[in-house]
């Protein structure tokens, strides 16, 4: 079964446990390979343009957009020394790819910073790989949909556009907030991350249904918490595109804040 009704579940109890859902050279080889099959087909979208943006986003919680955005961003830069990447988190709510990536950038000035007109020049983070920059969300805020729809938005995507050949958005969950949305002019399109046996139909559906009222394109979806052995034993045809990762997410109400969760 994918899609199950939610009910309460305990939620992860630190950011170290997550941190092992991001690839490393002890990730199971069916795990990266699932991440390289995604990066091909992303490789061979029509997208005429020399730069491809796109923004992964989930319909609530704890559906692992953040673990997705990140391992993807990462396999762009491990599998092409020539493709200049970037991830931005663009949660401005709850932002998690700094801490996820093992950086410790909670006064870091970031994405809030910039678009607030605080700071006048966007600050790139470097990572593992020369090719691959990020920029953190930076200060916790609020009004975050009018930071993304404002003109210094614009200024920031052209940059972005200039300098890298890959932009990866970290979005919020769609169905609780507009911000994801925000992005539909400036992204190519979207990815949706689905967690097997927990996601729920409805919510789903509901956030399709919020993607394509923007007129936007969902490219696909990343199916994770997929049990591999299970499928093999059923002989599912799924078996050799998902992957399973062993850990639970959760949450208690879908409009609650809580700490670590994407």
């Amino acid at each position: 079964m994918i899609f199950k009704s939610r009910k309460k579940i305990n939620p992860h109890n630190s950011t170290d446990t997550d941190r092992k859902r991001i690839l490393s050279a002890d990730t199971p080889f069916a795990i990266t390979e699932a991440y390289r099959s995604l990066y091909t087909n992303i490789l061979y979208l029509p997208i005429e343009k020399k730069t491809k943006n796109i923004a992964v986003f989930s319909a609530v919680p704890g559906e692992g957009k953040t673990t997705v955005s990140i391992n993807l961003a990462y396999t762009i830069a491990a599998n092409s020394s020539e493709a200049r990447v970037v991830i931005v988190d663009a949660d401005m709510r709850k932002p998690r790819v700094a801490k996820l990536m093992g950086y410790h950038v909670k006064k870091a000035s970031g994405l809030s910073e910039y678009l607030a007109g605080i700071d006048d020049k966007v600050n790139y983070i470097d990572t593992k790989y020369d090719n691959l920059k990020f920029v953190c969300s930076g200060a916790v805020n609020a009004n975050s949909p009018a930071l993304l729809s404002s003109g210094r938005m614009k200024n920031f995507i052209a940059e972005l556009e200039n300098n890298f050949d890959y932009i990866i958005f970290d979005t919020p969950p769609v169905n609780l907030v507009s911000d994801s949305l925000m992005l539909s002019d400036y992204v190519d399109g979207y990815i949706m991350a689905v967690k097997s046996e927990f996601s729920d139909y409805n919510a789903v559906s509901e956030a399709i249904g919020r993607i394509e009222s923007s007129e936007s394109k969902i490219f696909g979806f990343v199916l994770t918490s997929y049990n591999l052995k299970s499928a093999a034993k059923r002989g599912n045809r799924f078996y050799k595109y998902t992957y399973k990762y062993s850990y639970t997410y959760g949450y208690d109400n879908v409009n609650q804040n809580e700490e670590d969760r994407d």
